[in-house]
This record gives C-alpha cells, sequence and structure tokens, in this order.
C-alpha cells in the first residue's frame, strides 16, 4: 500500500506537554496506523536538553539563531536552509502545520508551498485574543499565511476567530472545523473499584463530591478564579465537603495557594503539580466534575478525556467548548462566575444528575470525538489541499496523491 509522506510542523512539540503536541503526537501514531508515514518538525528545545526522541515515527528537531525560552519560539535561515534540505530528501506529499501563531509553522508553510510546491494544511488551535501589538501580528499572519491552502479550526467559535483574523485575505480558501479527538478505550469511565482507589491515592472520603480543574496555572486558563466558585458552591449547596483537584503548574501557582487558603479550602484542596498523562486519568476517575474557567479555551484535550472518562463539564458559554458540551445534558455552559458556583452547587446536590451528565457525556465523545472519526475529516482536508494545489499546478498528479489518502 503507497502511503501519504506528512510533514507535521510546530514550534510545540515534546518534551514540552500541551494541548498541541498531544494532538500532533496522536495524529502522527494515527497515521502511522492507517499506512502513512508521518514526520515531525520542531526545534531543538535547547532549553531542555539533553533530550533524546523515541517516537515510532522521525522528529527533526532544528537549531535556529533565533529561540525564544519562555514561549519556546525558535526560528532562523540555518533551520530554514536545513527544513528544505529534508522536504527535498523526503519528497512529502502534504504538509501539516499546527497553529498559524506558532512563527516556525508559518515559515515552513511558506517553504512547502512556496519553494517545494508542496500543499499546506494549517491547524489553528487557539483564540487570537488580545495580545500586545494585537494589529501588527494580525497584519503579519495575514501576509504570511497566504501560502496555506486549506485551514482547520478546533471548533466552531476557533473557526470564526480564523476568519475575523484572517479578514480578505481569506479570498475563497476553506476554514474547515476539526475538533480535537482521544481515545475512548483509554480515557473510559472507571469500575467501582478503580473510583475507590483514585479517591484513597488522594487523601478523599467516599461522600464528599470531588471537581477536578486541570491546565497550566496561567492568566489564561483561570484557575486562580476556582477556590472563590468553589467557597461559593458549598454555601449554595450546604456541603462541606467539596474537593478540590488542580492538576497542573505554572506561573501563578503561589497565588492560587493563597486564594485555596483564603477561601479556607486548605484541608479539601489538592495541589497535584504537573502529571504525565497516563496518571491524569486516575484524577478524572476521582473526580466527580470538571470545570473549566478559561473563557478562551479552544476546545482543550483535558475536557475531550474527562467527559469520555464519565465527567461532566462545566465551561464558559461562547467557548470552543460550545462544541462539545451540550447545556444540560452532557454539562453546563455559563456565561458568569456565579453561574459556575451555581452549576457546581447543582452537581454538588444531585448525584444522580451528575451520573446521568456524565452518561451522556461519555458517549457524545464516543460518537463524534474519537480519533477514528476525526482522522478521516483531516484526511479529507488533506484531500481538499491536494485537489487545491492541483487546480494552481499542474505538476500535482492528484489521483495519484488521493489513492495516498484513502489507502
Amino acid at each position: 500500500m503507497e502511503t501519504l509522506k506528512v510533514a507535521l510542523a510546530s514550534d510545540w512539540f515534546h518534551p514540552k506537554v500541551g494541548g498541541i503536541e498531544t494532538h500532533i503526537h496522536e495524529l502522527a501514531l494515527k497515521l502511522l496506523e492507517r499506512g502513512h508515514e508521518p514526520h515531525v518538525i520542531t526545534h531543538d528545545y535547547r532549553v531542555l536538553a539533553p533530550y533524546t526522541d523515541s517516537f515510532p515515527y522521525p522528529v527533526h528537531r532544528f537549531s535556529a539563531f533565533i529561540y525564544f525560552k519562555e514561549s519556546h519560539i525558535s526560528l532562523g535561515p540555518n533551520l530554514l536552509w536545513r527544513a528544505n534540505e529534508l522536504y527535498k530528501r523526503v519528497g512529502f506529499d502534504v504538509t501539516h502545520v499546527h497553529s498559524i501563531y506558532s512563527p516556525l509553522s508559518i515559515a515552513i508553510a511558506n517553504l512547502s508551498r512556496g519553494i517545494r510546491s508542496v500543499p499546506v494544511v494549517a491547524t489553528n488551535h487557539s483564540f487570537f485574543g488580545k495580545p500586545r501589538l494585537g494589529l501588527l501580528i494580525q497584519r503579519l499572519i495575514r501576509h504570511y499565511t497566504r501560502r496555506v491552502d486549506v485551514f482547520i479550526a478546533v471548533s466552531s467559535p476557533v473557526a470564526e476567530d480564523t476568519r475575523r483574523v484572517l479578514g480578505e485575505s481569506l479570498k475563497d480558501r476553506p476554514v474547515l472545523t476539526i475538533p480535537n479527538a482521544v481515545d475512548p478505550e483509554f480515557w473510559r469511565p472507571p469500575t467501582e473499584d478503580e473510583k475507590q482507589r483514585a479517591r484513597r491515592e488522594l487523601g478523599l472520603d467516599d461522600e464528599g463530591m470531588a471537581v477536578a480543574v486541570v491546565g497550566r496555572l496561567t492568566e489564561r486558563k483561570g484557575i486562580h478564579r476556582v477556590p472563590d466558585i468553589l467557597r461559593k458552591a458549598k454555601h449554595l449547596a450546604g456541603k462541606d465537603r467539596i474537593y478540590l483537584l488542580i492538576a497542573g503548574d505554572g506561573p501563578l501557582k503561589t497565588l492560587i495557594m493563597e486564594e485555596i487558603t483564603r477561601n479556607g479550602l486548605d484541608g479539601s484542596s489538592r495541589l497535584l503539580g504537573f502529571m504525565p498523562r497516563a496518571k491524569l486519568r486516575s484524577v478524572y476517575w476521582a473526580a466527580d466534575a470538571l470545570l473549566i474557567p478559561g473563557p478562551l479555551e479552544a476546545l482543550p484535550i483535558t475536557s475531550l478525556e474527562a467527559m469520555s472518562c464519565g465527567l461532566p463539564i462545566i465551561a464558559w458559554r461562547g467557548s470552543g467548548l460550545t462544541d462539545v458540551v451540550l447545556d444540560g445534558e452532557t454539562g453546563f455552559l455559563v456565561r458568569s462566575l456565579d453561574e459556575f458556583a451555581e452549576r457546581l452547587a447543582l452537581l454538588a446536590g444531585d448525584e444522580d444528575l451528575r451520573h446521568r451528565l456524565g452518561g451522556h457525556a461519555r458517549r457524545r465523545i464516543v460518537e463524534e470525538f474519537s480519533w477514528d472519526r476525526v482522522l478521516d475529516r483531516i484526511l479529507e482536508a488533506y484531500r481538499v489541499a491536494i485537489d487545491r494545489a492541483a487546480g494552481d499546478d499542474k505538476r500535482y498528479l492528484l489521483y495519484r496523491l488521493w489513492r495516498r489518502v484513502k489507502g
């Protein structure tokens, strides 16, 4: 069977761990399973060196003259020269870059389409927000994404945001909404024994409800607001035992600890720090609900993992969670911090409601957000990109490439 050679490019990949990094890794694995040949292109992460790759697919790490430690961004002419040599050597059929806000992604997209004549798909994983120098950044994005053939957005609100950011520069290029994905066989609900064991390991009793929050402890994620939400929920529910499980690390850790103390939650809170994803499942198993307090969340993989494990979600209405959380069916979508507390109190007082919403959440992930379904849609995006490129450049052998995609 012929294989499609796919370049997956981004500034952000392992050993850094986050949503984009996880998505790229799992996409590469799923492409391998379908018989294709993925290659990851990223930078050397010299700040985290030494680091040895042990992936079942090639990872090409290029050093660059420019390196920003805090944002994990690297770029320079030496990187692009070596990437060009890689393209000549491998002969990629399609390039899939991740994040239109990644300088390396945009540089590779221009190299791919402009120099190597390889079609480009670009996934936007996040909202633009209100960055410093936002107008300048927007103009640069519009200019340097002109060679992208097809855009993917991970949720419909992100798709709308992408169209707004690109404006007239988008022209007739499609923006497809294709979500992140998870493996429901691993992210599954616990048995009763597994749930009790997970709770005991975290020092939780069998009576109190546990709410989980997962993510980097930054302003954008909004986790520093959760202690106040929990205090209000406990008051509304008339319950003393609502446990708080926070899995993550970051610059706001000290502030969050202070907020926990200020709200009288020291005895019922667990700050678990950064956790590998395999261990994160036990946190979902110990919990009864997941809060996602960041209003600019595009579609966090943690939400899909938790729902696949049978947890209802409480998140902001208008965020990317709108696509996955059905209000009142798989969780709740809210418009204010007070509504966060009200819905959490409702869950705390009704175990049957938690189980019902959690069961619907699990079914929704299996039916709509499993990797088998999502990968088919990504491969279709590759076909659209190849088709568009073939219309621009007759050097493309469309039939041969499409056979590889369908292979």
